[in-house]
């Protein structure tokens, strides 16, 4: 996969969860929103590939519109290209396991600030997605999901997670 691709995954992904937890303020439940605030931790995923002295700060204003409009998302990827050729590079194997396990991060957040509130008995349905989860898989080629659950569940450390990534990468490669 191109350095180019997983980035605009990573903000796609990014852009489905903020539709998804927007509903949350929107209805007033700011407080709540806020502890799923974890979530803007995924756009520096994307950002660890990204020079940058090309967007700086005002990249989510170059983002505008760019999922609705097929032919605003190929501007975005040539102008990002252009202005960086080496996102069009493909990823090595030791790329895509930091990004998974930076990945893994915002997973875990999720998945306990979730558990925090369902514990209290408030059961968001919306913030019970594999969104991130299913984003892992893609990249490594293998279903993670047991894996990515023991770590946010703190069954296993962060070595361990990336001695499984690295062994599940190895075998689609």
């Amino acid at each position: 996969m191109k350095k180019i691709d997983a980035v605009m995954k990573i903000f796609y992904l990014d852009e489905l969860l903020t539709e998804l937890f927007k509903d949350l303020y929107d209805e007033g439940l700011t407080n709540i929103y806020e502890n799923f605030s974890c979530l803007k931790e995924l756009k520096k995923c994307a950002y660890v590939f990204l020079d940058p002295d090309i967007y700086g700060d005002d990249l989510s204003v170059h983002l505008t519109y760019v999922f609705e409009i097929d032919f605003a998302y190929d501007e975005f990827v040539d102008e990002t290209v252009a202005k960086q050729p080496d996102m069009n590079e493909e990823m090595d194997s030791e790329d895509i396991i930091e990004l998974c396990m930076n990945l893994a991060e915002v997973e875990c957040e999720r998945y306990n600030v979730h558990g925090k509130w369902k514990e209290m008995g408030v059961d968001f349905k919306i913030a019970d997605t594999k969104l991130i989860v299913d984003l892992i898989n893609k990249f490594v080629g293998k279903d993670v999901s047991k894996t990515l659950h023991n770590y946010s569940s703190y069954q296993i450390l962060e070595e361990e997670l990336r001695e499984d990534l690295k062994a599940k990468l190895s075998e689609t490669v």
